[in-house]
């Protein structure tokens, strides 16, 4: 995001000045063209004193440094620099009188996606109204994230948006077209599911969804040492077609370009707005390309209330915000991926 971000950024014509702990011998000359023209400085988002004088001279600050997920490392670790880290960025903003933060927030601070307990969902499409339920570490900081840009906007007046990305999709680094060979993949498995008998159908779809929210107990997302264990390498025999479709349930099949996680960033910094915006930002469509409402009605069969009609395969998580305060809309929409 970082990388695709900062190009954006200088080919609109902005002075840009990355930071990232990585060592700039380090990195790869591809990616260094990639950012020509931006100035590097290496350090580290817990390390205070060193972060801060870098704040200097400069009129706005994108922070995206963070843990990705609950995974990668015990959960004081990953408090310990999401959520301190976090807070020495905005500190630092406040220090050198910078007065726009954008954050990367997370599809995660719902807390339902790698949360070890579920949660009812109440309607469809979700928004930023939603309440939240955390309950593992990595979505508990983006909630933490939220809460500090919050602060310091109170505090000091520094505007800002919380971008919730969910599951940012790079098409250059991922084969080109893979998402599209996908969706024909989950198509089919519609059709199949669609084909079955109303009773079996109902319970097939039943079955894969207490499995997976059985798992969660599991906490087969958290870091363990010896490594990991995922759900799908646990599955036994043919996949299913519902295994196909439940892929991307818990985070309501929402996904995004990069490109767009990079026009939802420049907007965020140049927009007109004041205050602290937690923001949903994400595609037009499903991941699945497949009827919203019926993979709802498959694998929410709970949630009867609808905030406003969703249409063929449009996404069940609301931007109406984004749009409405920074206007976002998906520059790269789904079907148009290759």
């Amino acid at each position: 995001m970082g990388s695709v971000a900062v190009a954006r950024l200088l080919r609109h014509g902005h002075e840009v000045r990355i930071l990232d702990r990585v060592a700039p011998e380090a990195i790869a000359e591809p990616l260094w063209e990639t950012v020509h023209g931006a100035e590097y400085h290496q350090v580290d988002t817990t390390d205070y004193a060193g972060l801060a004088p870098l704040f200097e001279g400069m009129d706005a600050v994108v922070h995206l440094a963070a843990y990705t997920s609950p995974h990668p490392a015990p959960a004081q670790e990953i408090f310990r620099v999401n959520c301190g880290g976090t807070f020495n960025v905005y500190q630092a903003a406040a220090n050198a009188g910078i007065k726009r933060v954008v954050s990367a927030s997370s599809i995660n601070a719902l807390g339902y996606n790698f949360g070890i307990k579920g949660f009812p969902i109440q309607y469809f499409p979700i928004d930023e109204e939603h309440p939240t339920f955390t309950t593992d570490i990595y979505s508990f900081s983006k909630g933490i994230l939220e809460e500090t840009a919050a602060y310091f906007w109170r505090r000091e007046g520094i505007s800002g948006v919380c971008l919730r990305f969910p599951g940012v999709m790079n098409p250059a680094l991922r084969r080109g077209g893979w998402i599209n060979f996908f969706r024909e993949g989950a198509r089919a498995a519609f059709d199949a599911v669609m084909a079955l008998p109303p009773d079996k159908r109902v319970s097939r779809l039943r079955a894969v969804v207490e499995r997976t929210e059985a798992r969660r107990a599991e906490r087969l997302h958290e870091w363990r040492p010896g490594g990991n264990r995922w759900m799908w390498d646990r599955l036994e025999g043919p996949r299913l077609p519902e295994e196909l479709l439940v892929w991307g349930r818990t985070d309501f099949w929402a996904i995004i370009h990069v490109e767009d996680v990079a026009q939802a960033i420049e907007k965020g910094l140049t927009a007109e707005y004041e205050g602290s915006h937690p923001l949903f930002v994400n595609d037009k469509y499903n991941a699945l390309g497949v009827p919203s409402q019926q993979l709802a009605e498959f694998f929410f069969p709970e949630v009867m209330m609808w905030k406003r009609p969703v249409e063929g395969s449009e996404s069940l998580v609301s931007y109406a915000r984004a749009q409405a305060l920074i206007g976002f809309e998906p520059e790269r929409p789904i079907p148009t991926w290759n």
